[in-house]
């Protein structure tokens, strides 16, 4: 359940940057992004879906800081 409704897509683009990021992943950020492509979310463990979050949190930091 949500307090507020998801914004669209195009919302986020007005924010997204049309210059390259560059970010350095370590080996277990590598390793849960090739582990998630390959078997979803729904496959990784807890410790692995933090790693995630994190990683996503320093990409989002990047990208929109």
């Amino acid at each position: 359940m949500r307090l507020f409704e998801a914004s669209s897509f195009e919302k986020y683009k007005e924010l997204a940057t049309s210059e390259p990021i560059t970010v350095d992943l370590t080996a277990d950020q590598q390793a849960v992004i090739l582990k998630t492509h390959d078997y979803g979310l729904s496959a990784l463990t807890e410790i692995e879906e933090r790693l995630l979050l994190g990683l996503m949190f320093t990409l989002k930091n990047e990208i929109h800081p």
